[in-house]
């Protein structure tokens, strides 16, 4: 069971891999993400509370693109299954707008949380995404696979994480400024390699690479390489 588990994020990577709009020409681009993350269970609690704030660049990192506050509140079933309730706010940015055209998104996450071994940590999120764009009066519809790695190194504070996810919108927005990007089956695949450090048993932190390909229709895809690092607190 969990070999096929493993196998599941390389398939995904092979299907966006093999989607025949990557026959078209592909955009390249480098940028930088720092992804902030705060979570608590209050003490012990089953109820939990997470906050993700996140700025990334653009265009070979010349260019600040987008911030992501990410509020989310949750409730532990069992000591390894979470369900959680949130908003995205997905502030896009460029000089002529400023942030007039940031998506807001209502989600509902499972995650399943479970330690294979002392060392390993596996853990799998599904969440659903109502997105609505600005200016459009229609929603866009996502699911998102996320399969999440972590090895620590035998008597070490130091990490190896490998995480891989896979986008799928399920309707598409025609006729609109989003039509190039929003449409039913594959949107994009994420898969990142990093090492990170315990520096306490409340903060840790990641940096590593992550490549993103993004499905796009009547334009050409985007494979961007990404230097991500993940600031990480539990309290």
């Amino acid at each position: 069971m969990r070999k096929n588990l493993i196998a599941l994020p390389l398939l995904a990577g092979l299907s966006v891999s093999t989607s025949p709009s990557q026959a078209g020409p592909v955009k390249d681009d480098w940028g930088m993400w720092l992804s902030n993350t705060y979570q608590t269970d209050f003490g012990g609690s089953p109820y939990l509370a997470f906050l993700e704030l996140a700025p990334r660049t653009k265009n070979d990192n010349n260019d600040f693109s987008q911030v992501i506050v990410r509020p989310l509140v949750g409730y532990k079933v069992t000591q390894k299954l979470q369900l959680w309730l949130g908003y995205t706010w997905q502030g896009e940015y460029n000089d002529q707008t400023d942030f007039e055209l940031a998506t807001n998104d209502f989600m509902q996450q499972l995650q399943w949380i479970d330690n294979w071994t002392p060392q390993l940590n596996f853990q799998y999120r599904f969440r659903l995404e109502q997105r609505f764009f600005a200016h459009e009066s229609d929603a866009g519809h996502r699911m998102r696979h996320r399969f999440r790695f972590v090895y620590t190194l035998p008597d070490s504070k130091a990490y190896l994480i490998g995480i891989d996810e896979l986008f799928v919108y399920f309707n598409s927005l025609n006729d609109s400024r989003m039509e190039h990007s929003v449409q039913a089956g594959i949107n994009q695949n994420r898969t990142y390699v990093g090492v990170g450090y315990k520096l306490t048993p409340q903060l840790n932190i990641d940096t590593g690479y992550q490549l993103q390909y993004v499905n796009n229709f009547g334009t050409p895809d985007l494979i961007n390489h990404v230097w991500l690092t993940n600031v990480n607190v539990n309290f």
